[in-house]
């Protein structure tokens, strides 16, 4: 925890603490139900990528690190659709650039290690079941950007890295894919 504290973070990144104890569960934690109803008085972020990123992630060393110095105030979250083209040039941060690969080593729906009910979604609809996390990092204003954080490029993964290492890994078994897969698309609002 003491590394949290050094990096630089919003205070629109700190009024987005989940109320729990990020080192162990107790039946007094905030449910995500619960930080969802009472983020939406002020932010504008959709349910599901509260609980795939900010609610389970949001002390993990490389979401602060890459997007606690963000401001939350003026980020917005769209579903929009991306063809496997463009999510074949998404940037992955350093830290988890072997991670996709290894799972993109994967050779059809039988080597896929995620929940049956992923793996089902996969094959009955050709694309993930919950959209991953992107970042349009050009929407940002990178003169801003701490030194630490690792964002650079067009697009960028935040979230979702098993998600596209099991794309590309059904691309390259030749398994057929939907032309275009929704994504969370994460930038920076026009005013």
């Amino acid at each position: 925890m003491e590394y949290y504290k050094l990096i630089k973070r919003t205070d629109s990144w700190k009024a987005l603490t989940p109320k729990k104890n990020p080192d162990a569960f107790s039946e007094l934690d905030e449910s995500i139900d619960e930080y969802h109803m009472r983020l939406k008085e002020r932010f504008s972020i959709p349910f599901d990528v509260l609980k795939q990123w900010l609610y389970c992630l949001f002390y993990d060393r490389n979401t602060v690190t890459n997007y606690g110095w963000l401001n939350y105030d003026k980020i917005e979250f769209t579903l929009i659709d991306l063809s496997l083209n463009e999510l074949k040039n998404i940037r992955i941060i350093n830290n988890f650039k072997s991670y996709v690969e290894e799972r993109t080593k994967a050779e059809g729906y039988c080597q896929l290690t995620c929940t049956e009910k992923d793996k089902k979604h996969w094959q009955q609809f050709n694309t993930w079941r919950i959209p991953p996390i992107i970042l349009d990092v050009n929407s940002l204003n990178m003169s801003h950007k701490p030194e630490h954080a690792d964002i650079k490029g067009e697009l960028q993964l935040v979230e979702g890295h098993t998600r596209l290492g099991y794309l590309y890994a059904i691309s390259n078994s030749k398994l057929y894919l939907k032309d275009y897969h929704k994504v969370y698309l994460m930038r920076k609002r026009n005013m």
